[in-house]
């Protein structure tokens, strides 16, 4: 206990201060970021953006050795957007966001986003990075020939994460390549609704179209959580119907065939 109080007294000494004479509205108000809750066997660095609306910009990568230090940042006495990264793949913009390229799937991104009153001597933020993408592992199985010969495709309308963290709306599609055994893996990114889409291709046709959010959700997934679990999926496939198949939830769809 002695250590960290001294520990504060240091900080609160530290901080940019103005004499009673002068107008405090001019001096720069303190960020103090503790990342002593930081998983580390997740997360072996962070990627700090801090950004205002009248173009203030600090970067800087913070590295897991020194999460247990002291780290502050002087700031504009206004609003300021955090945004504390891991995992993004060069995606994220400061000042923008995280936008994921058509074509892409969403990269393995831990996030942590609010937005601070600065307007004071100081204040602690205590960034928590959360799991903000779902991978989910599909195993295409068909009865009717012997290897695979489909295709996959997930679509759906969000293409990443806006300033604040929340999903951004814009179209998003991707094709994952399916080894032997008919398996794949795509990471989507937190979705609004439940409209993903899983397409079935063979030679360039779309056979069949499926509500994938919608099967996400029947089996009980959760995009509200804070960290997004993965999911594991197995398509049975045939020319007359489809099971969808999750742990001890399953789901089946029966298509008319025209002779």
């Amino acid at each position: 206990m002695p250590s960290a109080v001294l520990l504060w007294i240091m900080v609160i000494l530290m901080l940019p201060a103005c004499s009673v004479k002068e107008d405090r509205g001019d001096c720069p108000g303190c960020i103090i970021f503790d990342f002593s809750g930081v998983d580390t066997d997740v997360m072996d660095s962070l990627y700090l953006s801090l950004t205002s609306a009248d173009g203030f910009l600090f970067v800087d990568t913070v590295r897991a050795e020194s999460f247990q230090d002291r780290y502050s940042v002087n700031v504009p006495r206004q609003g300021i957007d955090v945004n504390v990264n891991w995992g993004t793949d060069g995606l994220f913009k400061d000042g923008q966001g995280l936008l994921i390229p058509s074509g892409s799937q969403c990269p393995p991104v831990h996030m942590f986003s609010a937005r601070l009153d600065a307007d004071c001597e100081y204040c602690v933020c205590r960034p928590l990075p959360a799991k903000n993408y779902c991978r989910i592992m599909l195993h295409l199985v068909s009865d009717d020939v012997p290897a695979i010969i489909f295709a996959l495709r997930v679509t759906g309308n969000v293409c990443g994460y806006d300033i604040a963290g929340q999903p951004a709306g814009g179209e998003f599609a991707y094709i994952p390549d399916l080894d032997a055994e008919g398996t794949c893996s795509i990471r989507v990114p937190r979705q609004r609704d439940n409209s993903l889409m899983l397409e079935i291709i063979e030679d360039g046709q779309v056979l069949r179209r499926f509500a994938l959010g919608n099967i996400m959700a029947e089996s009980g997934y959760d995009w509200s959580a804070r960290n997004l679990e993965d999911i594991e999926l197995t398509v049975n496939y045939s020319k007359t119907d489809v099971t969808f198949v999750a742990d001890d939830w399953e789901k089946e769809f029966f298509f008319d065939i025209t002779i």
